[in-house]
């Protein structure tokens, strides 16, 4: 589902840092006695929007991969000669794993606060990568957040080094193809395709990270803040909340996932998610009527992602803090129709469960449940498992999995073995 998958949902709290020696987030990468002298320790804010682009005029274009809806662009972190795989996240700050900060001998020099879903709230610490090398482009004093997930929290599947975040990318202007799974990155719009055909709508910065954010206005509610976010895989979401203060409601029959929802770098959480509708979304030029929407508590922000994004020529101008999208599919692709095979797949004491259901969808319809054991995949057994095992598997039956054939799946419920022939079928088929 939409929120598992996506990147990162929390954000940065500019008006929560926490400075000093002693305030090292538990589980950080540091110890205290690592940290400068207090008089020397830059301000949190103060790194995360200080990175440097390239000298000159740049213009660089590189390939991407697609994996479950989200884009894993490579760059050379540091003086290394390896490249590492970022999950590109424009909804968050460059986050970086603890173990690739340590290999980069990188040192915590400030603490900020980070807020996430159901009320989460973390202190981690935040570096700066002197130089970081994207398709040949150095950047440098790139500030960094160190905090991100280890197996067997999925959003491991798709990156161990972490996210390549806001603020990374506020130094730029980047174009994202999701036709060619090219990224062009440069300083000059004048080198840039189809921005004559795009809608443009202006954006501000919405954290220190320089995270974007335009209006829209959802049913009965205008000038409403949405994140532009790369980092999420699903359409759009938002908090159960804000679409009852536009007017509308989860339906009472509306699609519910129970279980294991949300894998973030909070954690793993138990809740509870629905797919409703809005009444309307008016997007710049675009007006969307009863258009399909992620909500529940696992959603923290109202927030755009790729399913939503990957049918425009997408081009974020931190320079001048504009958005401009070129439409290169109709207007009903928009209208995402949440297929599914119904259940997510969840690692426990080396043992591959069922993490999260879709109610009426083919896996509830079958007899599956929240927790029951997974044995086989069609033909594969699956009984005792490995990380490896989750993060194929997860590619094969979760919603942005490459698969749309029926799979047969095996499992034990109350201790009885079943098998059942699931088809990918639409949660919502009623759309336009």
């Amino acid at each position: 589902m939409p929120e598992r998958t996506a990147a990162a949902r929390y954000a940065v709290v500019s008006g929560a840092l926490m400075l000093g020696s002693s305030l090292i987030a538990p589980g950080g990468y540091g110890a205290p006695d690592m940290l400068p002298p207090a008089q020397a320790t830059p301000t949190a804010v103060t790194l995360l929007s200080g990175a440097k682009s390239p000298e000159g005029d740049f213009h660089a274009t590189t390939g991407f991969r697609l994996i479950q809806n989200t884009i894993l662009l490579d760059a050379l972190p540091g003086n290394t000669s390896a490249e590492q795989s970022f999950v590109l996240d424009s909804g968050a700050p460059m986050t970086l794993a603890p173990e690739l900060a340590r290999d980069l001998a990188l040192l915590p020099l400030a603490n900020i606060g980070l807020a996430g879903p159901e009320g989460g709230h973390l202190s981690v610490p935040v570096t700066q990568i002197p130089t970081l090398t994207i398709a040949g482009l150095a950047f440098h004093d790139v500030g960094a957040v160190v905090d991100w997930v280890e197996p067997p929290n999925q959003l491991a599947c798709l990156s161990g080094a972490g996210l390549m975040g806001a603020s990374l990318l506020q130094t730029a202007i980047w174009q994202i193809d999701f036709q060619t799974e090219q990224i062009v990155i440069t300083n000059s719009l004048a080198k840039l395709q189809g921005l004559s055909k795009a809608m443009k709508l202006p954006f501000r910065r919405s954290d220190a990270a320089g995270s974007p954010r335009i209006s829209v206005g959802v049913s009965d509610t205008d000038e409403v803040s949405l994140l532009v976010d790369l980092g999420f895989n699903g359409s759009i979401a938002i908090p159960t909340q804000l679409l009852e203060h536009a007017g509308d409601r989860i339906a009472d029959k509306a699609p519910t996932e129970v279980g294991q929802v949300s894998s973030t770098v909070f954690g793993e959480k138990s809740s509870q998610a629905h797919i409703a509708k809005m009444r309307e979304l008016r997007l710049g030029d675009l007006h969307l009527q009863d258009f399909p929407v992620f909500t529940g508590t696992a959603v923290s922000d109202f927030h755009v992602g790729i399913e939503f994004l990957r049918h425009f020529r997408v081009t974020i101008d931190w320079l001048h803090d504009d958005l401009y999208l070129q439409s290169r599919d109709p207007v009903s692709a928009l209208y995402y129709d949440f297929a599914s095979y119904g259940f997510n797949p969840h690692l426990r004491d080396g043992r591959l469960v069922v993490g999260s259901i879709w109610r009426g969808s083919a896996a509830n319809r079958s007899g599956m449940e929240p927790g029951d054991q997974l044995i086989n995949l069609d033909g594969k057994d699956t009984a005792v498992a490995d990380f490896a095992a989750l993060c194929a598997l997860s590619d094969t039956v979760g919603l942005f999995g490459r698969n749309r054939a029926p799979v047969s799946v095996t499992w034990i419920h109350d201790g009885k073995q079943k098998t059942s022939r699931l088809a990918r079928t639409p949660l919502l088929p009623n759309f336009k």
